[in-house]
């Protein structure tokens, strides 16, 4: 049941997303974010700019109550619902020289569930992060889930298990 019920919002998440990605473009709200994405290697700032977008996007579609906060944890670019108790924060930030990170808090078992769903077709980093090579283009709907997962932690913790 878990892994139906998953996988509809998966297909829920993949829609929602298409349909905002191409409507909305997201401005700087906070200048301190804006100048950590500044900092970053031209190499790596368009696809982190990319992560950025579909988190705001899959943050809009969720219609968390009081919205998503972006905001620097560790120095850098972060996303959290702005309610407490309801998902875990998620960062983005450059990885190495030719990657780029999407990482997520380590106690929660966030990784390890993308690692059983979506195996090889990602990368990862311990329990802490997915990483994405600059050179290739990003599984947009898989991204999307991820994030949807995160924001949504503590209200679907029970079903985020995979057996």
């Amino acid at each position: 049941m878990a892994e139906y019920r998953t996988l509809a919002l998966i297909e829920e998440v993949a829609v929602s997303f298409s349909a905002i990605m191409e409507l909305q473009v997201y401005e700087f709200a906070n200048s301190a974010v804006k100048a950590a994405f500044n900092r970053f290697p031209t190499s790596h700032k368009a696809q982190l700019l990319q992560l950025r977008d579909m988190i705001l996007a899959t943050g809009d579609a969720l219609n968390l109550p009081e919205g998503i906060e972006e905001t620097l944890k560790w120095g850098e670019p972060s996303y959290l619902p702005n309610k407490p108790k309801l998902g875990s924060t998620i960062r983005i930030s450059q990885f190495d020289d030719n990657n780029v990170g999407l990482y997520f808090n380590c106690p929660t078992m966030l990784v390890e569930n993308f690692r059983s769903m979506y195996g090889d077709e990602l990368s990862y980093s311990k329990n802490r992060a997915i990483v994405f090579s600059t050179k290739s283009p990003l599984p947009e709907n898989i991204i999307a889930n991820c994030t949807r997962m995160a924001l949504r932690y503590h209200l679907d913790k029970v079903t985020q298990v995979i057996c």
